[in-house]
């Protein structure tokens, strides 16, 4: 054993202002400079993901990737024995003790290892040794940049070159030697395994496409008084930016679960939902554009074919449906949370939301109107709270065209 080459994306530059790990790339490379083995996945840090524009992790990415804990033990057994590597070492090494320490795993301020940023200066390469530089200086292929799997391959690929350009080197040789021997024996802890699986990025759990196939039919539980409209209201309320994001889906189907609702009464619930929709929109007689693509969102989001559209039952005299969707909108005094690394600037957002008679508030309270959120799939304390709470979470772009 020799080297573990690791890898992170984080939220953030501080683990000690509670930014976290979201991604880990870990390659081994042995004493010959072979590269033996490779592992990636993404971890789920249960809050914001920060500049997401750089690391390119959205929230639904994270929805079923593992908690830093359940994987804790299976990373000690990747570093067990081998010395720590990384480019920016002293970055990758804060977080990896701060994430281990908040799983109850503690094994010290440091561990034996070296920096392939820092050995970089004593191969010529020019600047201040970023890892594109000095992949391009020994013709090492970086792609995919900005993900923890790519960029510790070519960490492990750089680390082989430097051990390449020096093989005959007695210097080197003694050097290599010494410290690919470092992190034998290192006490690390030693947890059981909880047999977590790994989810490397871009890979997906087999499940169907859309939300409704994965609502049990027949249903688990035994359905529950007031069932259908409990069900249509939790659609009202997801619907009010007029998507469902890869969270609001997983409500859905938690819902249609815990009220006893099968995946055919979801499906002429959904259709009750979207014809309810309609009448509204064909109440005066003319369909607008904006009401049209309401309607082709909602459409979509609900899997209601083209075809299936009836407006012609719609009129200013028809009956009006039993249940009506909420016409959602914002009112003066209003309390409004934002969350994320959004667009546009935090202070900046608060600004509009004052001047148009809003009240922007730090927190999420059982008086929060709606929760605004750079990614709708956010896993941040403060969408917990307003997923509890029942509290609609929409994106950017929604609160940017309610303020218009």
């Amino acid at each position: 054993m020799s080297f573990a080459v690791l890898d992170f994306e984080t939220t953030g530059i501080l683990p000690s202002h509670n930014h976290r790990v979201i991604e880990i790339g870990v390659t081994h490379v042995e004493d010959d400079g072979s590269i033996s083995g490779h592992w990636e996945t993404l971890v789920n840090p249960q809050r914001d993901l920060g500049p997401q524009h750089i690391h390119g992790i959205r929230g639904a990415d994270l929805i079923d990737a593992p908690l830093f804990e359940d994987i804790a033990p299976d990373l000690l057994a990747l570093l067990r024995d081998r010395t720590f590597v990384a480019h920016n070492a002293s970055f990758d090494l804060r977080f990896l003790i701060a994430e281990f320490s908040r799983s109850g795993l503690y094994f010290g301020d440091s561990l034996p290892h070296i920096c392939t940023m820092k050995l970089s200066q004593s191969f010529g390469v020019p600047g201040r040794g970023a890892l594109d530089s000095c992949c391009a200086h020994f013709g090492v292929d970086l792609v995919n940049a900005h993900t923890a799997g790519a960029d510790s391959l070519a960490t492990g690929q750089l680390l082989s070159a430097y051990m390449d350009a020096t093989r005959t080197m007695s210097e080197w040789a003694a050097y290599w030697a010494e410290v690919g021997q470092m992190g034998r024996g290192f006490p690390l802890p030693s947890p059981t395994t909880r047999g977590v699986a790994w989810k490397a990025r871009g890979e997906s759990f087999s499940e169907p496409q859309h939300f409704l196939e994965r609502i049990s039919d027949p249903p688990l539980e035994v359905k529950v008084e007031g069932a259908e409209v409990a069900y249509l209201d939790a659609l009202d309320r997801v619907l009010i930016d007029r998507s469902i994001s890869a969270s609001e889906q997983a409500e859905l189907i938690a819902v249609a679960g815990e009220l006893g609702i099968s995946r055919t009464e979801a499906d002429l619930l959904n259709r009750k939902y979207f014809d309810a929709l309609q009448q509204r929109a064909w109440a005066d007689g003319v369909l607008t554009q904006e009401e049209l693509g309401e309607l082709i969102a909602v459409s979509e989001s609900l899997a209601i074919p083209a075809d299936d559209w009836n407006s012609e039952r719609f009129s200013s005299d028809s009956q009006p449906t039993q249940w009506a969707p909420t016409e959602f909108k914002l009112d003066p005094g209003d309390h409004i949370v934002l969350t994320g690394d959004m667009q546009i600037e935090r202070t900046e957002w608060e600004l509009l939301l004052i001047a148009a008679g809003f009240v922007p508030h730090p927190r999420i309270t059982k008086k929060t109107k709606v929760l605004v959120s750079a990614d709708p799939d956010s896993g941040s304390g403060k969408a917990q709270q307003a997923r509890k709470y029942g509290i609609p979470v929409v994106g950017e772009g929604w609160l940017r065209e309610n303020l218009v």
